[in-house]
């Protein structure tokens, strides 16, 4: 015997009541949280990138008046310094500046670089002079003669205010001048016949990179 209609449809409605909706999602409740949502954690700010550090600048010094002496303040023989440029005339038709005494300070190296190549000319040329000496005393000419060279560009470079070139130029003449020296430091027995000219040239080249640096004209400041 089948069941009345109405008993049917009563079924039905009860089944579709009980159902859950189509799509419906059940998300169990955190315990202890009262039915709340917590507010999402924020994104992590992105670290910004650490600048470089700022290469120190050169000190500005005002042409004219003590300029001579300001800058030769800043080298390790400031005594020296003043007293060898002193002497230089200065730059004709302008007022001098700091290249202008960049270049007083090269013109010293220079003649002081034709002095020790005549005097490591007139050593070898003496009878006297030892002959395990001649070697070395040939190399200490021919960095003497070196010198010049490398000033010649130092000096085109300062007028296009190429501080690269600038500062290799000068780095060059230092090295020239520890060349000699070395020579006679490698050979224990021989005396050291050119240091007298060796250390004079020495402090003078090293003047010549300090006020370069000083200035801008030298890659080791900006």
């Amino acid at each position: 015997m089948r069941p009345p209609l109405v008993a049917c449809l009563v079924l039905l409605l009860l089944s579709a009541a009980a159902a859950p909706p189509a799509g419906a999602i059940c998300v169990p409740r955190k315990p202890g949280a009262g039915g709340k949502v917590g507010p999402l954690p924020s994104p992590a700010k992105p670290t910004p990138p650490q600048s470089k550090p700022t290469p120190p600048k050169a000190t500005p010094v005002a042409p004219g008046g003590d300029i001579v002496k300001a800058l030769c303040a800043k080298t390790d023989y400031p005594d020296v310094c003043v007293a060898a440029i002193g002497k230089q005339p200065p730059p004709a038709g302008k007022k001098l500046d700091g290249p202008g005494v960049l270049e007083m300070a090269m013109a010293v190296v220079r003649a002081k670089a034709a002095e020790a190549k005549k005097a490591a000319e007139a050593l070898i040329a003496d009878p006297k002079t030892p002959k395990l000496a001649v070697g070395p005393l040939r190399d200490c000419a021919d960095s003497y003669d070196d010198i010049p060279y490398s000033l010649d560009h130092a000096m085109k470079a300062i007028a296009a205010t190429d501080k690269d070139t600038t500062g290799t130029m000068l780095d060059t003449c230092r090295t020239d001048v520890d060349t000699c020296d070395q020579g006679f430091e490698d050979r224990e027995e021989l005396p050291r016949l050119m240091s007298k000219h060796d250390a004079e040239l020495a402090k003078l080249a090293s003047n010549c990179l300090a006020i370069a640096q000083a200035v801008g004209l030298h890659p080791g400041q900006s």
